[in-house]
């Protein structure tokens, strides 16, 4: 059960916790087409989360009263503060939230803080809608709770061109000793745009060091409109036993204004 910092990725991939081609304006999204333009006048923003679970983020935050409704995130801008839930998860008992500070937005580089939370009762493994579990590992004794901080840098290296890189430690708490534990990750993304609504992105990471390590590397792609962002790739993980899975990555969302 130390293990269980990595091991629960499976069940935040639920959530779709992933990369959205962002909304809104330069802070985060596509900028709006100008009166008479059609969609090539789009200019794409940085990412806003990242899509790889738990471990990858972005330096960007969500433009101010810009918020966004979807599978794996319903979240607000107030200021340089982005706030939001991981809907997914709250459907199976796992209460969550979610935060992020904008620190930097100068030129082309975006730096942020950012933190979550996710509570997980006893017994997670059980908890489900239908046939499909919320989780793939066990905590029949005790409740779980993840908490997850770190930092994250963008970096807009010409307008089709965006690297994101994140630096992450998990804290698990539990009444139960066996629960508990301390991992840090490094995680990064490289997105091109083939177009201002397409993109194809590059992902590689390393995570759950010292406790139970492992890294991935993933290919991904992206769609998106000034009101609706969609997202898929799959990855492949990696831990020193030579030992791999794989793991899907999905994510759709309603963007607003």
């Amino acid at each position: 059960m130390l293990a269980i910092s990595t091991s629960i990725l499976p069940l935040l991939l639920l959530a779709g916790a992933v990369s959205q081609p962002g909304g809104g304006s330069v802070a985060a999204g596509v900028t709006a087409p100008a009166a008479g333009s059609d969609s090539s006048d789009l200019v794409p923003g940085p990412d806003v989360y990242g899509l790889y679970p738990i471990w990858e983020e972005t330096g960007a935050v969500e433009s101010s009263l810009s918020a966004r409704v979807g599978f794996g995130h319903a979240q607000v801008g107030l200021g340089p503060l982005t706030i939001g839930t991981q809907p997914f998860l709250d459907l199976y008992r796992t209460p969550n939230a979610y935060a992020k500070l904008g620190l930097l937005r100068s030129g082309r580089v975006r730096l942020a803080l950012f933190g979550r939370i996710h509570s997980l009762p006893s017994a997670a493994e059980q908890q489900g809608l239908g046939t499909v579990n919320a989780s793939t590992f066990a905590n029949p004794f005790a409740p779980v709770t993840l908490l997850a901080s770190g930092a994250a840098v963008s970096w807009i290296v010409r307008p089709t061109l965006h690297a994101h890189a994140s630096a992450t430690i998990l804290n698990v708490l539990s009444p139960d000793a066996d629960y508990r534990s301390v991992s840090a990750g490094l995680a990064g993304f490289v997105e091109w745009f083939a177009t201002p609504n397409r993109s194809v992105r590059l992902h590689a990471g390393t995570e759950g060091w010292p406790v139970s390590g492992q890294s991935h590397v993933g290919l991904s792609l992206g769609w998106q409109s000034r009101h609706l962002a969609l997202s898929a790739g799959y990855a492949r993980r990696f831990d020193p036993g030579d030992t791999s899975s794989g793991v899907v990555m999905l994510d759709g969302a309603l963007k607003f204004p």
